[in-house]
């Protein structure tokens, strides 16, 4: 898989976008050297201003930019009213997530990370979804969705 082809297909698609981004990231996806992570926000109960829940996601993605060589992420910011849900869709080079970002990205800690199982088809589901921005997600509207490529 070559990171950047991924990221200028999801960039410069602007029409059909589940029939061309989303089959197109499975087609180059690489399951041997690659993984995809959910990430949910453990102190969701916190976001209870809005523009303050998108500045903390807007922080995160800025310290990740150590991160851009091995990384794509989608985050996203769920609900219409607080608390506002915070969570995420990242692909790491690797099996794990790279130890220097660990180190370096404090934010790192504040996320539960559970790798997603691509054998399981409501989980490919969800990563469809997280990728695509549907809306509702898990039955709630999308306040936002940010992504770092």
């Amino acid at each position: 898989m070559i990171l950047d082809e991924w990221k200028r297909l999801y960039s410069n698609t602007k029409t059909n976008f589940r029939e061309v981004a989303i089959k197109g990231f499975w087609d180059m996806y690489d399951p041997e050297g690659y993984s995809l992570w959910f990430c949910d926000y453990k102190y969701n109960d916190e976001n209870t201003v809005s523009f303050v829940t998108l500045n903390k996601v807007g922080g995160f993605l800025q310290r990740m930019d150590l991160a851009r060589k091995y990384a794509f992420g989608k985050m996203l910011v769920i609900g219409s009213e607080a608390p506002f849900k915070v969570k995420g869709l990242w692909l790491f080079r690797g099996q794990e997530i790279p130890q220097f970002i660990i180190d370096e990205c404090y934010d790192m800690e504040l996320y539960e990370w559970k790798k997603v199982d691509i054998s399981d088809e409501a989980q490919k589901e969800r990563v469809n979804q997280m990728i695509e921005d549907q809306e509702p997600f898990e039955g709630e509207a999308l306040l936002d969705a940010k992504c770092f490529k």
